[in-house]
C-alpha cells in the first residue's frame, strides 16, 4: 500500500461501502494532481506528496469529519469497552483511550533507515530538549513545541515541508499497540524541529554550522543541512511589505496571503557556483531568485499564474567571498540565475531571467530581513 493509499484509507474510516470507495477515489485525484503542482514548484516527488496529504490535515481529523456527516456511531460504548475489559482483564486504559493514533504522518522508510538518518522517537525527542526547557507534547488533535519564554510552536501544521510532526512507518519493524493495532511509537526528525521553532519566532542563534537557544548549542546532528530553511519565516515577512502584485496572483488556485518562499538545499550536484566578492558584515547572505509558476487549478481545472521566490543561505567567508548559484535545477531543469544589483532592477526584471538579488541575513531567526541588495563583484 502506498503512502497515499494508507492517507485515503485512514481517512474514510467509518465511511461505508461506495460512499467509501467514491470518497476515497476523489481524495486520491486530489492528492496526485497537488503532488504534480508542488513538484512544479522544486520539490521532489516524495516531498510533494508529503505536502499534498499534510495540506489536507491529519487523516483522524478528515475521518471524523467525514463521518459526521455521515452520522457514523461507534459500535461499542465506553461502558461496554469496560465491562469487556473487566471480563478479559485487558488494559482498562488502552481501550477507554478512543482517540485515533496522534500521528499525522507515515513514511515507506523502515525503522532502521529512520534511525540512520537521526530520527529520535518522541520520549528521546523529550529527553534531549528538557535541559532547553522545550517540551513535544500532542494537543487538541496537533503537535506542539512549548517553552515558558516563548509562543506555541505548531509541528507539522501550516508549516514548511521539513517542520512535520512525528510520523510511523509502514515497515512491519514499527511498534504497534497489540490491542488497537495503531502505532505506538512516533519517530521525529530533530533538525525538523528546529524549523518548527525558528517559524514560531524562537529567537534560534545561529553561529556557523551550529544553533543555539539562549546560548545553549543544540547537538550537532539537529542541526546538519538545515540552515536554509531557518530564513524562511523572516524572508516571508520581508517579502510580504512589497506591493502585493509582486507576490500575489488573483487567478491562484488558492489565495496568496502573503509571498510564497521556497527554500532550496545548496547539496544538489546541478548547481553551478561562482566565487563573489561581498561587501557585509554578516556571517551568511540569501540569494533570493524571483520566478513564475504556471498550472492548472483542481478541481476547476483552470489555468494559473503564480510568482514565487526560491532562497538560498550562503556562508560568508573571513574575505567576504561567497559561492553564488549561476545556474539552479528548476522544473525539472537546469536554469541560468541572472544576478541583480538594485532593488528596482530586480523587481522590474522579467521573471523568466530568474532575477536574483543578495541580501545579508541576521544570526538570530526572529530579526527581520532587510531587502537591500548587498554589492558584489564577481
Amino acid at each position: 500500500m502506498s503512502p497515499e493509499e494508507h492517507y485515503v484509507h485512514n481517512a474514510t474510516r467509518g465511511l461505508n461501502g461506495q460512499t467509501r470507495k467514491d470518497t476515497q477515489a476523489e481524495l486520491l485525484d486530489h492528492i496526485t494532481e497537488r503532488t504534480r503542482q508542488l513538484t512544479l514548484t522544486g520539490l521532489s516527488p516524495e516531498q510533494a506528496r508529503a505536502q499534498a496529504m499534510q495540506e489536507l490535515g491529519p487523516a483522524p481529523t478528515v475521518a471524523r469529519s467525514l463521518r459526521a456527516n455521515q452520522h457514523v456511531h461507534p459500535a461499542l460504548s465506553a461502558a461496554a469497552l469496560l465491562a469487556l475489559a473487566t471480563m478479559l482483564l485487558w488494559p482498562v486504559p488502552e481501550l477507554l483511550n478512543s482517540q485515533p493514533d496522534p500521528f499525522n504522518t507515515t513514511t515507506t522508510q523502515s525503522v532502521r533507515e529512520l534511525r540512520a538518518e537521526g530520527y529520535l522517537t518522541i520520549r528521546e525527542a523529550n529527553t534531549q530538549l528538557k535541559p532547553y526547557g522545550i517540551r513535544l507534547q500532542h494537543r487538541r488533535e496537533a503537535w506542539e513545541l512549548q517553552h515558558p519564554d516563548f509562543p506555541k510552536a505548531k509541528v507539522g501544521v501550516d508549516g514548511s515541508w521539513l517542520c512535520r510532526g512525528p510520523s510511523t512507518s509502514l515497515s512491519e519493524e514499527q511498534p504497534r499497540s497489540w490491542i488497537t493495532g495503531n502505532p505506538s511509537v512516533g519517530y521525529v526528525n530533530p533538525a525538523g524541529l528546529l524549523v518548527c521553532m525558528s517559524e514560531a519566532g524562537w529567537p534560534l542563534e545561529l553561529d556557523g554550522q551550529r544553533v543555539k537557544l539562549q546560548g545553549k548549542a543544540f547537538p550537532d546532528a539537529w542541526t546538519r543541512e538545515i540552515a536554509p530553511m531557518f530564513y524562511v519565516r523572516q524572508l516571508t515577512h520581508s517579502l510580504s511589505g512589497l506591493p502585493r502584485h509582486l507576490w500575489s496572483s488573483p487567478t491562484a488556485p488558492t489565495p496568496q496571503n502573503e509571498p510564497s518562499v521556497i527554500a532550496y538545499s545548496s547539496a544538489s550536484s546541478k548547481i553551478t557556483w561562482s566565487p563573489h566578492h561581498v561587501e557585509t558584515t554578516a556571517r551568511q547572505v540569501g540569494l533570493l531568485v524571483r520566478f513564475q509558476i504556471n498550472g492548472t487549478s483542481w478541481p476547476e481545472k483552470r489555468k494559473y499564474s503564480a510568482p514565487m521566490f526560491i532562497s538560498f543561505t550562503i556562508p560568508v567567508s573571513d574575505r567576504g567571498t561567497v559561492n553564488v548559484p549561476v545556474r539552479i535545477p528548476h522544473l525539472a531543469k537546469v536554469v541560468d540565475v541572472t544576478l541583480k544589483s538594485t532593488l528596482a532592477d530586480w523587481l522590474a526584471a522579467d521573471m523568466s531571467t530568474r532575477p536574483a538579488i543578495l541580501v545579508a541575513l541576521p544570526d538570530r531567526t526572529n530579526a527581520p530581513v532587510d531587502l537591500t541588495p548587498l554589492p558584489f563583484t564577481p
